[in-house]
């Protein structure tokens, strides 16, 4: 299996809007690379993935991502998050890539162990083409995807688009199997996840 890894990140003065009354706009930028930095190192840690990708039109952002190693492709004008992953797919596809695993920058407690044992299952899958999927706490969003490459997909990211990836695998033929793992599914887009992160954050640190 040659499975690269998919970071999608916008632009770092528009990542975090929904922490406006909690956090500065430059606060907001700095818990972004900090919480990116944290997944790529983690990323690192897990031998079966060949390759990272980040997809971004952020300077800084590509800069700290290309000084760790990853590849860094500018996310095309207009494109959204869909685009900026389907671009990514394309740049895997393009270096042979069999698998890409896809994930946002924000799991501030994602877990090497479960990292692996996701990889790990899809390098198990039986023979017929499958997706693996990881929801968000509210089995909405999905906060990890692996697929295989030589797939026709479409990405549904946005509004409900757990169940929209689910209904892609079936309209595609592929197997799809939702893996719950614990620390996959904490993101961090509300003041509420604010307040928690910080809290665990703070007992970690302890």
């Amino acid at each position: 299996m040659n499975l690269w890894t998919i970071i999608p990140v916008k632009l770092l003065h528009q990542t975090k809007s929904r922490l406006a009354a909690v956090l500065s706009p430059d606060e907001r930028a700095e818990l972004t690379l900090r919480l990116l930095e944290r997944t790529l190192g983690l990323l690192q840690t897990v031998p079966l993935i060949t390759a990272t990708a980040v997809i971004t039109q952020d300077p800084v952002v590509a800069e700290m991502a290309t000084s760790i190693g990853c590849r860094c492709l500018a996310e095309p004008m207009g494109s959204g998050l869909n685009g900026a992953v389907t671009a990514g797919l394309a740049l895997a596809t393009a270096n042979r890539a069999t698998h890409c695993l896809v994930l946002p920058s924000d799991l501030p407690f994602l877990a090497s162990d479960e990292l692996e044992k996701l990889v790990r299952l899809a390098e198990t899958a039986v023979p017929q083409p499958t997706l693996f999927l990881c929801s968000d706490q509210q089995q909405q969003g999905t906060n990890g995807m692996i697929l295989p490459t030589d797939q026709e997909f479409q990405f549904w990211y946005g509004r409900n688009s757990f169940y929209h990836h689910q209904q892609e695998a079936a309209r595609r033929g592929l197997v799809c199997q939702a893996v719950p793992l614990a620390s996959f599914a904490f993101d961090l887009d509300t003041e509420q996840d604010y307040t928690r992160y910080t809290k665990k954050r703070s007992l970690l640190l302890c």
